[in-house]
C-alpha cells in the first residue's frame, strides 16, 4: 500500500516545487539573455539550492527543504521524470528519420565516434587515477569501466533542449546530433547494466546484454510499423468530429507512457520509449499541429525545469575541493 503523506511532507514538497521552478526559470531566462541555453541556468538552480551552495551557506535550511525522506524525494523525482518524458516526446516530433537516413554515413560515424573517443579517454583516466579514488568495494576494472562510461554517455534530454532553443533541431547538424544522442543513451544503459552486474557478481553476462539489445531493436521496428498503424487509427478517431486538441494530447501522452513501460521492462531507460513514441506520433498524417504546442507549453514552463534542477541537486561540487 502507498503510504500517505503527512501535512509536513506535503508542505516540504510544495516548497520544493515553488523554489525549484522559480529559480530554474529565473536563471534559465538569465542564461538566454546571455546567449546560453536555458538548461544551463536550470541545472545551476539545482547547484544553488543543493548541497553545493545552500547546504553550506544555510545547512539547517537545506536540511528542512531537502530532508532525507525517500517518499518526498521520490515525488520530486517522479515529477521530473514525467517532464523529461514529455520533452523527449517533443524531440521525437521534430526528428526526421528520412533526413537521418539520407545522412546515414555521417550519422553512423558521428554516433560511433561520440562513444568511442570519450570512452577511450575515460578508460585511460580510470587506469591513471590513484587507488584512493576507488570505493571500499570497487575493483579497478569496474571503476575504470564506470569512468569510461561516464565520459562516453551524453543526455539526450539535455542535447534536445539545447538544439531546440538554438534553432538547430531541423537542420542536418541537429538531426545527426539527435541520432548520436539516442545511440549514446541506448549504449549507456546497456553498458551500465553490464558494469553493475560485473561489480555485483564479478562476472560479465553477455547473454543478458544481447537479449536487451535485441529487444530494443525489435521494439523500435514494431513501434514504427505495427505501432504506427495503431497510432494513426487512434488519432484518426479523435478527429472524427473535427479538431480535437485535447484528444490528441491524451493519445500522445498515453502512447508515450505505454512505450516507456515497454523500454523500461526491456531494461533500457523508459524515456527512450517516449522518444520513439514522439517519432511515431510526429510521422502520423492525422496529427494536429496544436498538440505539439500544448505539450511544449507545460513541459518547458514547468516539468522540464524540475528535472534539470533536480539533477543539479544531486551534485556537491564542494567534495571536489
Amino acid at each position: 500500500m502507498i503510504p500517505a503523506l503527512d501535512e509536513h511532507q506535503l508542505l516540504v514538497f510544495w516548497c520544493q516545487l515553488v523554489l525549484l521552478v522559480g529559480t530554474a526559470r529565473l536563471l534559465g531566462h538569465l542564461m538566454r539573455r546571455l546567449g546560453l541555453p536555458s538548461v544551463v541556468g536550470e541545472l545551476g538552480a539545482g547547484l544553488l539550492l543543493g548541497p553545493t551552495v545552500l547546504g553550506r551557506v544555510w545547512e539547517s535550511g537545506f536540511e528542512w527543504l531537502f530532508p532525507d525522506d525517500e517518499l518526498v524525494g521520490g515525488l520530486l523525482l517522479g515529477v521530473g521524470w514525467v517532464g523529461i518524458a514529455l520533452l523527449l516526446i517533443i524531440t521525437g516530433f521534430e526528428t526526421d528519420l528520412t533526413l537521418i537516413g539520407r545522412l546515414g554515413r555521417a550519422s553512423a560515424l558521428v554516433s560511433t565516434m561520440s562513444i568511442v573517443v570519450p570512452l577511450a579517454a575515460g578508460l585511460m583516466v580510470g587506469v591513471a587515477l590513484p587507488e584512493s579514488f576507488l570505493g571500499a568495494e570497487a575493483t579497478r576494472l569496474s571503476f575504470t569501466l564506470f569512468i569510461g562510461l561516464a565520459l562516453a554517455v551524453s543526455s539526450l534530454a539535455v542535447v534536445a533542449k539545447i538544439l531546440s532553443e538554438l534553432g538547430f533541431m531541423r537542420r542536418d547538424f541537429g538531426q545527426i546530433t539527435v541520432a548520436a544522442g539516442m545511440a549514446n543513451d541506448v549504449f549507456g544503459w546497456l553498458a551500465l547494466g553490464a558494469i553493475a552486474a560485473l561489480a555485483a557478481s564479478g562476472e560479465f553476462a553477455p547473454g543478458r546484454l544481447g537479449l536487451t539489445l535485441a529487444g530494443m531493436g525489435l521494439f523500435i521496428v514494431a513501434a514504427l510499423t505495427v505501432g504506427q498503424r495503431g497510432i494513426d487509427e487512434l488519432l484518426r478517431r479523435t478527429r472524427r468530429g473535427g479538431e480535437n486538441v485535447g484528444g490528441g494530447v491524451t493519445v500522445a501522452v498515453l502512447v508515450a507512457l505505454g512505450f516507456a513501460v515497454v523500454t523500461q521492462w526491456i531494461g533500457v531507460e523508459g524515456v527512450l520509449g517516449a522518444f520513439v513514441a514522439g517519432i511515431a506520433l510526429g510521422r502520423s498524417r492525422f496529427q494536429q499541429d496544436k498538440v505539439l504546442s500544448h505539450l511544449e507549453t507545460i513541459t518547458v514552463a514547468f516539468l522540464a525545469p524540475v528535472f534539470f534542477a533536480t539533477a543539479g541537486l544531486r551534485v556537491d561540487l564542494g567534495l571536489l575541493v
